[in-house]
């Protein structure tokens, strides 16, 4: 530290988002120096949902008073809280905040009306009925704009075998999965409009790029996407050597029967819907999806642990102003490369790396050490290197050629505000500590 208000960070070699991606609160050093002395197992397993809640140290507005497993988060007002309003009353204005953990969509919307929770995200699916009630209510709508989310289907291209010796998928999903016409004949298939129209309401705008419509990074050429072309996906298909018996069922070219498990998590109603349209689109291809919403802790389990899984529905959220954020989903190494993810010893592992991943990891580690223009166009894949690479699903090609080639609906976002918190204001905050704009 220079005095008792300034740091100063020294980093190894230069690293262009370092500002933007500080997010991390200072930490007392007090209480958890001597613990990372020990080691990182033992850091992390120091504070967990069993330690009290006065043994928390903490610099926020609000401090944890109470955790109740499976209902409730309680925080009560700081009142060592640093800062004041132009006014000079200290902050903040709440002297009690409660999480309340509901379940599914469902209980969150009847406790909402309720009047027993206060704030409320609302689906596409409920826009239009909560702006009518809106008029004899004692809640403010806000619109903010496009999610930081994408929504996405994704492949497991994992070729390994687990401890066991055994695959963690059977040889011949993996040559489906891995065959780039296979991808692209079932994201000629999904049909983005429709679950649009009729589980968002309208309410939405498809996705195609593997950044989110609200950042800065949107590859226009990419943005527009393509409409559901089923004769395009069959001829995708029989590049490959698919083909149809009788009954109108899908074969591999050695006669398997196409059949695979798409997953999400169950509660989550809105991405339910979303799968069981999947599952009737895909059918129109003769593939059979054996659809399966289960506790999005085994699903966590899947995607971490046995790495079990077909495909996956699921969402990560994102920063519009800085990629390196997503690093840690496209980089080889990165513990949310889900569609090919590698697990302990396998972590550093190059040996079944594709040529597209190997690339993707040059991208982020050269970017991150170059100025911002030219990190931009390394990211975006317009330098002259990156552009000769046909096959490499550049940061803002993934729709195309990576693991998102499924990517589906991506919601408008919206807010609730009941009357009663009048001084909330809602406003965008970008991910990993980025600046925030009203709304």
């Amino acid at each position: 530290a220079i005095d008792k208000l300034t740091i100063r960070f020294t980093t190894p070699k230069p690293f262009a988002p370092f500002l933007r991606q500080l997010g991390l609160s200072i930490a007392p050093k007090h209480i958890l120096e001597p613990v990372t002395r020990k080691g990182k197992a033992a850091f992390d397993s120091f504070w967990g949902v069993t330690t009290p809640p006065e043994k928390f140290v903490t610099s926020g507005m609000f401090r944890l008073t109470k955790y109740v497993p499976a209902q409730r988060v309680v925080f009560k007002r700081n009142p060592d809280y640093f800062v004041v309003d132009k006014t000079g009353q200290q902050l903040p204005y709440l002297t009690n905040y409660v999480i309340y953990i509901v379940g599914d969509l469902n209980n969150e919307v009847l406790k909402f009306e309720a009047g027993e929770i206060d704030f409320l995200s609302v689906r596409g699916g409920n826009v239009a009925r909560f702006k009518e009630l809106e008029k004899n209510s004692n809640y403010k709508m806000y619109n903010l704009g496009p999610d930081t989310s994408t929504t996405f289907i994704a492949f497991n291209l994992n070729k390994r075998k687990n401890e066991n010796g055994h695959y963690y998928i059977s040889p011949k999903k993996q040559r489906w999965f891995n065959d780039p016409n296979f991808r692209a004949a079932i994201d000629y298939t999904i049909d983005r409009e429709n679950v649009i129209a009729n589980i968002l309401s309208g309410v939405g705008s498809p996705l195609f790029t593997a950044e989110s419509l609200s950042s800065i990074f949107l590859n226009e050429n990419l943005k527009k996407g393509h409409a559901r072309y089923l004769d395009l996906a069959r001829e995708y298909l029989k590049k490959s050597g698919f083909k149809w018996d009788e009954n109108g069922k899908l074969l591999d070219k050695w006669g398997n029967r196409v059949e695979f498990s798409l997953f999400t998590n169950a509660g989550n109603t809105e991405r339910e819907a979303t799968g069981v349209m999947i599952k009737q689109d895909l059918s129109e291809l003769g593939i059979q999806v054996n659809f399966k919403p289960i506790e999005f802790n085994v699903l966590v389990g899947k995607l971490n642990d046995s790495l079990d899984w077909d495909l996956i529905l699921i969402a990560l959220t994102g920063s519009p102003l800085e990629p390196h954020g997503g690093r840690n989903v496209w980089d080889s190494s990165g513990a949310l490369h889900l569609f090919n993810q590698r697990k302990g010893s396998e972590t550093g592992a190059q040996f079944d790396l594709r040529d597209w991943e190997r690339e993707l990891d040059r991208v982020f580690e050269e970017g991150a050490a170059a100025g911002n223009s030219v990190r931009v166009q390394e990211v975006r894949g317009l330098t002259p290197k990156a552009k000769d690479l046909g096959d490499c699903p550049r940061f803002t090609d993934g729709a195309k050629r990576s693991r998102r080639i499924g990517t589906v609906p991506f919601p408008s976002y919206s807010r609730h505000l009941r009357s009663s918190s009048k001084h909330y204001l809602p406003v965008i905050w970008t991910f990993m500590g980025g600046s925030p704009r009203s709304a």
